[in-house]
Order: structure tokens, then C-alpha cells, then sequence
């Protein structure tokens, strides 16, 4: 174990001491080459070790360098010039088709086709613009503004019935899923039926999507059903999609 001296203390406050403040007109090159000369000075008197420290936990010189002058990507709409070294923007050989960029027309462009001799090669382009008879050749490496298309699951959109057993009074739902899906979410559903004590069942939807529409079932769960189902075709011929029931497994 080490243990620090007086004099060890000395030469870094002296050390810390020598880091000048950040001047009013921030001038990177200045500011650099001013600290490059601080440290050197210091360097026959104090270790690396130190030097490095004292840069680390102090917010002096070349921290307020970093912090008033780090560049920013285009992308977050910052008004310093991005000098590549945050560019987050994908590289052409990520596109795809589906994917969106910004071509040389300075447009958006949806990517149809993509072909790249080898992985040195630049990428062949076609898009719904350019048509088949039409590429743009871009160089793998370049950055490019463009997007992915969203993540979508396969499958057959429907409209299910999604009735749970755990309890009488469990409530039922009709929500809009794929057919691909075992078990759906039903935090948007397009009809529900709930009870309560008070008032019985009572289902709600929105046809069209305006005003709530809502059925009084009283106390009978198998009239709450029929209603709920009729919600759910009057949505489905809407949206011209089927009506499918969820199995009862006896819970969710």
C-alpha cells in the first residue's frame, strides 16, 4: 500500500494550478496547443500519472473544450457542424428493400432492389423513382439519411373474441390482432362487456369511431356475449376483416 505525501499533494495542487481556464473567445486550436504546452511544462515535475488524473477530475481547459465544442450529428438538429466522429447515420451497405434514404435528387426514395458484387463494392440501387431501368451506384461506406421500414409480425388481421374464464364475471373483449397471434393484447380493444353489481353487463364500442355506443345487458352474460359479438361484425364489415373467437382455457 502507498501512501501519499506532502509532497505528492504539493506538485498536484501546483499541477492543477497550471491548467488554465477556458478564454472568453473559445478558439479550439489555441485552447489544445495552450494545454499540450501546460503539460509539458509540467512533465518534469510531475508524473504522467498525475497529469492524467488532474485532467480526469477537473473540469478545467479540456473539458470546457469538449463540452462547448463537440460536434453534433446532423440528424439531432444541433447547429454545430458534425464532424463525423457521432454520425449515426446507416452505411448503404445496410439498405434494404423497404427502406427510405435521401437520394442524389435530393428526394426520398423507397429501395426496390439492392445489388453489391462484393462486400468492397459500391451498392447498386433501384427504387420505385428510378425504375428498373434506372440505378444509383453508391459506395458501401457512405452515410446516408435514411430509415428502415417498422417491424411488422406476419399474419391475417381479424377481429376476435377474447373471453375469459377464470370468473363469471370476467370481462370479454373484441380486439383487432393477427391470426399468426396466439394470445392478443387487449389494451385497445373495439367493444368490451363488463359487470358490476350495480348495473349488470354493459358493452361499449365506438362504431365508426365516434360517440360510445352502449349495450345494457342487465345480469345476463350470455345477452352481453351476442351483443358483444354483433359489435365486433358491425367493426369487422368495416374493416373488412373476420371474426374469430379466442379458445377458453379457463384463464389468461
Amino acid at each position: 500500500m502507498t501512501h501519499t505525501t506532502d509532497t505528492d499533494w504539493l506538485r498536484r495542487y501546483e499541477a492543477n494550478a497550471k491548467v488554465p481556464n477556458l478564454p472568453d473567445d473559445v478558439d479550439v486550436d489555441h485552447a489544445m496547443s495552450q494545454l499540450r504546452r501546460e503539460v509539458f511544462d509540467l512533465g518534469d515535475r510531475v508524473s504522467v500519472t498525475n497529469v492524467v488524473r488532474i485532467l480526469r477530475h477537473r473540469r478545467g481547459l479540456a473539458t470546457e473544450v469538449l463540452l462547448k465544442n463537440e460536434p453534433t450529428c446532423r440528424s439531432c438538429g444541433g447547429n454545430k457542424q458534425c464532424t463525423g466522429c457521432d454520425d449515426t447515420r446507416p452505411q448503404a451497405n445496410r439498405l434494404a428493400p423497404g427502406w427510405q434514404f435521401m437520394s442524389p435528387m435530393n428526394r426520398w426514395e423507397t429501395v426496390e432492389r439492392i445489388e453489391q458484387a462484393t462486400q468492397y463494392a459500391p451498392v447498386r440501387v433501384w427504387t420505385d423513382k428510378t425504375g428498373p431501368d434506372y440505378s444509383w451506384l453508391i459506395k458501401q461506406w457512405c452515410q446516408l439519411d435514411a430509415i428502415a421500414p417498422p417491424w411488422r409480425p406476419h399474419g391475417t388481421p381479424e377481429i376476435r373474441i377474447v373471453e375469459y374464464g377464470y370468473d363469471r364475471s370476467a370481462p370479454m373483449y373484441a380486439v383487432i390482432t393477427l391470426d399468426t397471434i396466439y394470445r392478443p393484447e387487449n389494451d385497445n380493444p373495439v367493444a368490451e362487456a363488463h359487470y358490476s353489481r350495480e348495473a349488470g353487463w354493459k358493452v361499449t364500442h365506438r362504431p365508426g369511431g365516434g360517440e360510445v355506443a352502449v349495450v345494457d345487458c342487465g345480469r345476463s352474460k350470455a345477452k352481453a356475449r351476442t351483443a358483444l359479438r354483433a359489435a365486433a361484425r358491425q367493426h369487422a364489415k368495416a374493416l373488412r376483416v373476420k371474426v374469430t373467437e379466442q379458445p377458453r382455457d379457463g384463464g389468461r
